[in-house]
């Protein structure tokens, strides 16, 4: 049972949404690009889309290629969304449909500067602000209530 929910990316928090309950990062070229779980679970389903190539930290990036992992977790649905930035033309996607993945877990990489959209569960309460540097597997930003 996890009751601390990792960040899956390396970078800046851009946007905290408090209705979608979604955690914005941009990740700078100089970040690591890894993708990790944030929290135990199955993957249910990868969606990619096709997009343009705004620079990741405008929220016209919202737009832009992605790849989108819903993943099945003990305190429901969470989606991890790779972003391409403007510099990035690839999204590696390294996980599949079924599987089984554990906490801090690689899924993917996204080449060079871009961003990674997390949803939090309800339960969960945000610990991160806006502005705040977050490390991939190591910086907590949501707990179980």
């Amino acid at each position: 049972m996890n009751e601390h929910m990792l960040s899956p990316a390396s970078g800046k928090i851009l946007r905290i949404g408090e209705e979608s309950r979604t955690i914005t990062i941009f990740m700078h070229l100089h970040n690591v690009h890894i993708t990790t779980a944030p929290l135990d679970g199955v993957v249910k389903k990868i969606t990619p889309e096709k997009g343009l190539f705004k620079p990741a930290f405008f929220r016209s990036s919202d737009f832009n290629t992605k790849n989108t992992i819903d993943l099945s977790t003990e305190y429901g649905d969470i989606t991890v969304v790779q972003i391409a930035g403007f510099f990035t033309r690839k999204i590696i996607c390294e996980v599949e449909e079924g599987q089984k993945i554990r906490i801090g877990e690689r899924i993917g990489k996204i080449c060079f500067g871009s961003r990674v959209d997390i949803s939090i569960p309800r339960g969960f309460e945000i610990l991160v602000e806006e502005g705040a540097r977050v490390k991939c597997r190591k910086t907590v930003i949501a707990s179980l209530k």
